[in-house]
């Protein structure tokens, strides 16, 4: 459903609202007149001035009674053969508080008493509006409807025939159920939405409309028309109002989760904070006798947050490019939601406070409110749905090639390491007849066997890379002798007597002895290899007290080769163009600083000014 479609749907609600079709209301004028101490009695009000109205009164709130002179002309409208001898006073809304009605042609003058003040079982007639029957009569005459309410001053009073009420209240329950059935599958839709997907948005709608249909059904008179005879008036009062306060704040805070969305969520936790700090202090006044000033400042919220809201969405950089998280909303879309919002609320909320004249849509400001909300939050989610499925196909399609990506390298990788193991076994076959057969007495017999010494390293490596990227190297935790270990390590390698060990006698550790043999035999090699020729190595091991870890520190002095790239020191094949007249195949420390994560411990480079020092830490396992 496209917004265009969703503005049509509520532009006929609202065209559908009762009393919009004009009904033939036999009151020819209206006046009213104000009693700041609600000590007027009908005979004297009727001596005092009155202003002309038309339509609705809206006298926003206050303590003050207010009058209403009704001219009844019998004659308004032609009346059929069949015309019932009685008229029926229309009054509305149904949370008006205290309604009494004078009429000369009533025993006593007065006519009836309804408002939520009073049980609804004692109203002649039942209906969601407050219907009071009255006589036609032959002249026209005066009525007068005293009027004392905590909630907003609005009132909008017809007197109609029995056909036309008929007509009028069935096209009103009609109108009132559709929306209280869209607001009941929105809130049992939210509801289960949010028990199984936990979203924060989704909650904070469940409880806007949990609270809106609970209002409504105060607020239409659905609970005063269904208003057991046993029980009390007092809570359709005292309710009616409560909920009132609790669904524009609950709306509210929907709406400032909702700003998350487009806006900083710092931004959008201040608007939520504020909208509990109104609603505390709205609860506190209820309870305290305020109810006047809570139910006015509850509704210059409704007439200040939807402008709150739009200045936070037209200052929002969520949509500009760059940002972390674009919404899914569009901006027009999002403006136009809470520039429409802004101007109905305006336009109805403004009689409510009394400050201009309004016509009846005023009297269902908050079921307006609620149904455009629930409209946005359907939009707003049948459009993330649509941008979820098309994530969620994009998403499999990228799988796929992924899946397929994988299994052509796992491929490929089992095919080099096939060929890999294949010309390690026929070339180090070939290098051990050539050891084998070599002339120990010649002259350049050192410097072949070198030479098969390095071809037998760069091998070796490259099998021990192999099968780590396979995840075939796993730590096997032995204990044994360290120091032993690194006397073993020195032993093998290239430069055995220009090493100088500082170690104690013994020192026993939990490890996997192959990989760490491993670690220590590359660094021995390459200080051998790039270090200073016939200058001193230095291994020392030593533990860390503070941390309790074993630090084995292999230091020499830099070379020819010069002092190592620290940026791409442990890079895979990396080799300094100043070390490339030596063999070797740039894996050994990068093999060696993966060997050591794997045993839990760390390989670093740290040089000083004079030695260039790797340390292995590794933690101490008793």
């Amino acid at each position: 459903m496209s917004f265009r479609s969703l503005l049509v749907v509520l532009a006929l609600w609202l065209a559908g609202c009762p009393g919009l079709a004009q009904a033939r209301d036999y009151i020819s004028e209206r006046a009213w007149l104000e009693d700041p101490g609600g000590q007027l009695s009908w005979s004297e009000v009727q001596h005092l001035p009155a202003q002309a109205f038309t339509g609705t009164l809206s006298r926003g709130y206050g303590s003050s009674v207010i009058w209403l002179r009704l001219c009844v002309s019998p004659a308004a409208h032609p009346a059929p053969v069949h015309e019932p001898a009685s008229l029926v006073l229309r009054i509305r809304p149904a949370y008006l508080d205290d309604i009494r009605v004078y009429d000369p042609l009533a025993p006593g003058g007065l006519l009836g008493t309804v408002g939520d003040q009073h049980h609804p079982r004692l109203s002649e007639l039942d209906g969601l509006d407050f219907l009071l029957p009255i006589a036609r009569g032959e002249v026209p005459r005066d009525l007068w409807v005293r009027l004392a309410s905590t909630s907003t001053r609005q009132i909008h009073v017809e007197a109609l025939n029995v056909d036309e009420l008929n007509r009028t209240t069935h096209r009103q329950a009609l109108l009132f159920a559709g929306y209280i059935g869209l607001v009941l599958v929105f809130t049992i839709w939210a509801g289960v939405s949010w028990a199984f997907h936990r979203e924060r948005v989704v909650g904070a709608f469940f409880l806007s409309q949990g609270n809106a249909l609970i209002y409504a059904l105060f607020s239409l008179g659905y609970l005063r028309f269904l208003w057991p005879a046993a029980w009390p008036a007092w809570p359709l009062d005292y309710g009616s109002s409560l909920f009132g306060i609790v669904a524009v704040s609950s709306a509210i805070v929907f709406h400032a989760t909702l700003l998350r969305e487009f806006t900083t969520p710092l931004l959008a936790r201040r608007l939520l904070m504020t909208a509990l700090v109104f609603l505390a202090v709205k609860l506190i006044l209820f309870w305290g006798d305020a109810l006047v000033i809570a139910l006015q400042i509850n509704l210059v919220e409704v007439l200040l947050s939807p402008t709150v809201f739009l200045v936070v969405v037209w200052r929002s950089r969520a949509w500009t490019a760059g940002s972390e998280h674009i919404p899914t909303l569009s901006r027009p879309l999002v403006l136009g939601f809470y520039l429409t919002l802004t101007a109905l609320m305006t336009l109805a909320v403004l009689p409510g406070l009394g400050a201009v004249a309004g016509g009846e849509i005023s009297l269902y400001v908050v079921q307006s409110h609620g149904l455009l909300t629930a409209f946005l939050m359907l939009l707003m989610l049948q459009y993330r749905a649509h941008l979820l499925n098309k994530r969620q196909r994009e998403a499999a399609m990228a799988l796929e090639r992924s899946e397929l990506k994988a299994q052509q390298e796992q491929k490929t990788r089992e095919e080099q390491s096939k060929l890999l193991a294949m010309l390690a076994h026929e070339i180090k076959t070939p290098l051990a007849t050539m050891h084998m057969r070599l002339d120990p007495h010649s002259s350049s017999a050192p410097y072949i066997r070198q030479a098969i010494q390095d071809m037998n390293h760069v091998i070796e490596r490259c099998m021990q890379t192999t099968r780590f990227n396979d995840g075939e190297l796993n730590a096997e935790l032995s204990r044994f002798d360290l120091v032993r270990l690194i006397r073993d390590a020195v032993s093998a390698c290239p430069r055995p007597g220009d090493v100088k060990l500082s170690a104690p006698t013994t020192l026993l550790c939990s490890s996997d002895r192959q990989l760490l043999f491993i670690v220590l035999s590359n660094l021995l090699e390459n200080a051998c290899k790039y270090g200073a020729p016939d200058a001193a190595i230095e291994v020392e091991l030593r533990q860390n007290s503070p941390s309790g870890k074993l630090l084995i520190e292999v230091r020499n002095l830099p070379g020819q080769s010069g002092w190592p790239d620290t940026a791409r020191l442990f890079e895979k094949y990396y080799r300094s163009p100043k070390a490339k007249r030596q063999s070797g195949t740039g894996l050994g420390l990068f093999l060696s600083q993966r060997l050591m994560r794997l045993l839990d411990g760390e390989l670093l480079y740290q040089p000083d000014e004079t030695w260039v020092r790797f340390v292995v830490d590794l933690p101490l396992t008793e």
